[in-house]
């Protein structure tokens, strides 16, 4: 597990160091595994850039993270794209995330064998899919900031066409 703060203006400082140690020093006792992040914004929103890739990308095709990769010369092209936007989100954010993120999560994800996002087993079973908490956030920040991202709202488009299929059945 990973924690840390998400500075607040209204709070002193110290006064969060404080709260935050002393969640790591009950978690500590009860011997979680975790780790303090110095800045948890890049953290969350590396796992951001994952999801919106994988979990999006295995719903939509069916297929596994290699069967995805290698499936056609514009998998891999179109995957970077869409992670490529949201480190876009992330940065106009002021987020400090580096588009070489997105080449390591490639690297990161080849090196395993192929899987399936959580997303996708939500799919396969029925259930409803966490568009708004995998996609929606993205897609919110860039209509604010007025980005055009135009693979990711394909994606979230497709995404939640096929949440709303679900959700009546």
């Amino acid at each position: 597990m990973q924690m840390g703060l998400f500075p607040n203006p209204k709070l002193n400082s110290d006064l969060e160091r404080q709260r935050l140690n002393t969640f790591a020093t009950l978690l500590a006792t009860g011997q979680t595994i975790f780790q303090v992040e110095k800045d948890i914004q890049i953290k969350r929103w590396e796992k951001v850039v994952w999801n919106a890739a994988w979990n999006s990308i295995t719903t939509l095709t069916d297929v596994n993270t290699q069967d995805w990769l290698a499936s056609s010369p514009e998998a891999i092209p179109v995957t970077k794209h869409l992670m490529h936007e949201v480190i876009d989100i992330a940065i106009r954010c002021k987020v400090p995330l580096d588009h070489s993120l997105a080449d390591g999560l490639v690297d990161k994800i080849s090196a395993m064998p192929g899987i399936f996002s959580s997303m996708h087993t939500d799919m396969k079973e029925g259930r409803g899919l966490e568009v708004d908490v995998i996609l929606g956030y993205p897609m919110r920040m860039a209509k604010e900031l007025e980005m055009n991202v135009p693979v990711l709202s394909t994606i979230y488009a497709l995404t939640t066409a096929v949440n709303g299929r679900l959700n009546k059945l």
